[in-house]
């Protein structure tokens, strides 16, 4: 298809498996039948030729409008359609601003199907527009000043391109420009979702497939004075010479070289030129050293640098970052030479917003006062560092710190926890598996209202008398206390107060019984709720959730007093997408029966369940928004149970590892689930996985 002023073919589609380095929401696109005729496409709309508009003494009160377009036909609208058009476009906004009468007899410089696919696209984000079309109206819908429209259609054109409809893109001259001129339509129209999807995924896979120095190059002419984005992660072929040819790319702003083994702190001599570049990954680059990092030292507009797993980095290759005072992110993650000399290295950097020191085993209290300096930072992470918690009243300067790791400091103490009382800004704080905290270190967090997030998983000494402290954290939106084996009922009182709670994890309490969940009934926002492995839990427990309507995801796998009866209280949880009862040892078909309400299920987790068997799955038909469903290991499945999931045609993902007694033709009769289901099928101990399409 030709694109309307943009000049390019887009019949080309990108045929590659590599992730971007952006994420991109993957969106159901379905392709309009291009032979369905436009005309009255909407209820409210009706179509009247030329030569039968009459004057029309509109005032902003009347409850119709007749447009015309520049073929010669009109289109009646209601108010309420121009009133939405005027609302979502300045253009819209002030041509029929005020006395409009007199523009509404102007023909609009538009056809009347190209208006009809803008209004519908303004009145139904989910409305979907021709892939062939879809360039023209957003070259439309940029003219008239439709923002939503643009990026609603922006992430329709993605999903036409990651569905392979088209042709694939390929590295002959004739593809090579078709995509050059499709970048520099995603420029021109600043669609910046479409254009890291094309340079990541697209570009980025064409240079990764080839190990021809010359065919490299070849290709990267095409896009080296635009292009901004490459992805390399992973790439055996790359080496310094591929580098080198980077040397034309002067607005690339990221560039990823994660696992590259065969660069050399020579090739990075050849990153010097690309002064625009803003984030860079070196992380796992085996061959690297200290050596290396001083050819950073001219990309003064870097933001963001991942060293992590850098083997050979010493405290000597931190004094090279020293120039990249611009720097707001910084992962040193695993560099286990890093000693706290290092950090005195860090100190210009004060733009730091993001610092990652994780699994650096060799820094000790004392380097955490080469921190101090570092004010903007807002997120920092120390998991699995040795200190004992007395480097932290180093901390104290960094008011803006938002979000603390401390997961698995095991010498962090008691006594440690006292430096964060300064930190008023915290909002996540993670000190799960530090074994050393008892309830008197929890005493010191009351200050910290800001919290929206605690990880206290596996910090085995807390007791009932710790969680009293809690009660002044009244923000707090995400708990986790998995793990906590000296918690009992009595504790679960002090979190009555907590009613913001979201997600509450109290997975492997294993003294939780029935009067402990009693407590819980006052948490009527919490959303997520994981009970797995609580193994005192009995059904008579499971009455206490029937005023938690706001629960969307509930896990009681494992819980091994659960029977049937016991689900028989989830029927009022009709918001529930998301359960889990694997391994519920005493669920039986019957069972499934108090399922039935839950309409809203996407997400069922049933592995393990040894006592269903095909009659009880005729009790999950009436779960049309299933989207995944695990059946794994319930041994009593045959290919008569199956039979009774084909009304589910929403399914995508279907796990039956282990199920022995299904076959080939079973599992044939998912042809008319859906265009796309992934199984999951064990049989004779040979792990297979495949996506099977049906058309």
């Amino acid at each position: 298809m030709n694109i309307s002023n943009t000049g390019f073919n887009s019949s080309y589609l990108v045929n590659t498996t590599n992730p971007s380095y952006y994420p991109l929401q993957d969106i159901n696109d379905q392709l309009e039948n291009e032979n369905t005729p436009l005309d009255n496409p909407l209820p409210n709309l009706e179509e009247t030729s030329a030569s039968t508009i009459q004057p029309s003494a509109l005032s902003p009160s009347s409850e119709e409008v007749q447009l015309s377009f520049q073929e010669g036909t009109s289109l009646t609208i209601s108010y309420s359609q121009l009133a939405l058009l005027r609302e979502k476009s300045r253009y819209f906004n002030n041509l029929w601003s005020g006395q409009f009468q007199e523009t509404l007899q102007h023909p609009l410089a538009l056809t009347q199907k190209e208006f009809t696919h803008l209004l519908n696209c303004v009145m139904d984000a989910n409305f979907k527009v021709p892939l062939e079309e879809i360039t023209s109206t957003i070259h439309l819908a940029d003219y008239y000043e439709l923002t939503e429209v643009i990026k609603h259609l922006e992430a329709q054109l993605i999903s036409g391109y990651r569905s392979q409809r088209f042709e694939p893109f390929n590295s002959t001259e004739e593809s090579l420009v078709g995509l050059k001129e499709l970048l520099n339509f995603a420029h021109r129209y600043q669609l910046n979702r479409l254009k890291n999807y094309l340079e990541f995924t697209v570009v980025s896979a064409l240079l990764n497939q080839t190990s021809q120095l010359a065919e490299f190059e070849r290709i990267i002419n095409h896009f080296s004075k635009k292009i901004e984005g490459l992805n390399f992660s992973n790439n055996r072929y790359l080496t310094d010479a591929h580098l080198l040819i980077l040397k034309n790319c002067k607005n690339l702003k990221v560039l990823h070289l994660e696992k590259c083994r065969a660069l050399t702190d020579d090739g990075l001599a050849h990153l010097t030129p690309l002064t625009a570049l803003q984030y860079l990954n070196l992380s796992a680059s085996y061959n690297l050293t200290d050596a290396g990092l001083v050819h950073l030292a001219p990309l003064t507009a870097l933001q963001k640098l991942n060293l992590g797993r850098y083997n050979q980095l010493t405290d000597a290759g931190l004094a090279h970052l020293k120039p990249l005072t611009a720097l707001q992110r910084l992962d040193l993650s695993f560099c286990e030479d890093l000693t706290d000399d290092g950090l005195a290295h860090l100190r210009p950097l004060t733009a730091l917003q993001r610092l990652d020191l994780r699994y650096c085993e060799k820094l000790t209290d004392d380097g955490l006062v080469h921190l101090r300096p570092l004010t903007a930072l807002q997120r920092l992470n120390l998991s699995n560092c040795w200190h004992t918690g007395a480097g932290l009243s180093h901390l104290s300067p960094l008011t803006g710190l938002q979000h603390l790791n401390l997961y698995e400091c095991i010498n962090l103490t008691d006594a440690g926890l006292v430096h964060l009382k300064l930190l008023t800004g915290l909002q996540h704080l993670n000190l799960s598996y530090c074994d050393e905290l008892t309830d008197a270190g929890l005493v010191h967090l009351k200050l910290l209202t800001g919290l929206q997030h605690l990880n206290l998983s596996n910090c085995n000494n807390l007791t009932d008398a710790g969680l009293v402290h809690l009660k002044f954290l009244t923000g707090l939106q995400h708990l986790n206390l998995s793990y906590c084996d000296e918690l009992t009922d009595a504790g679960l009182v002090h979190l009555k107060l907590l009613t913001g709670l979201q997600h509450l994890n109290l997975s492997n309490c294993n003294n939780l019984t029935d009067a402990g969940l009693a407590h819980l009934t006052p948490l009527t926002g919490l959303q997520h709720l994981d009970l797995s492995y609580c193994s005192k839990l009995t059904d008579d427990g499971l009455a206490h959730l029937k005023p938690l309507t706001a629960l969307q995801c509930l896990n009681l796998s494992n819980c091994r007093n659960l029977t049937d009866a016991g689900l028989v209280h989830l029927k009022l949880l009709t918001g529930l997408q998301h359960l889990n009862l694997s391994d519920y040892k005493n669920l039986t078909d019957d069972g499934l029966i108090h399922l039935m309400p839950l309409m809203a299920l996407r997400h069922l987790e049933l592995l393990g369940c040894e006592n269903l068997t095909d009659a009880g799955l005729v009790h999950l038909t009436p779960l049309t928004a299933l989207q995944h469903l695990n059946l794994s290991h319930c041994d009593d499945l045959t290919d008569a149970g199956l039979a009774h999931l084909t009304s589910l045609t929403g399914l995508q993902h279907l796990e039956l590892l282990g199920c022995e007694n299904l076959t080939d033709a079973g599992l044939a009769r998912f042809k008319t689930v859906a265009n796309s289901l992934y199984l999951i099928i064990k049989r004779f101990f040979v792990l297979r996985e495949s996506r099977i399409k049906f058309h």
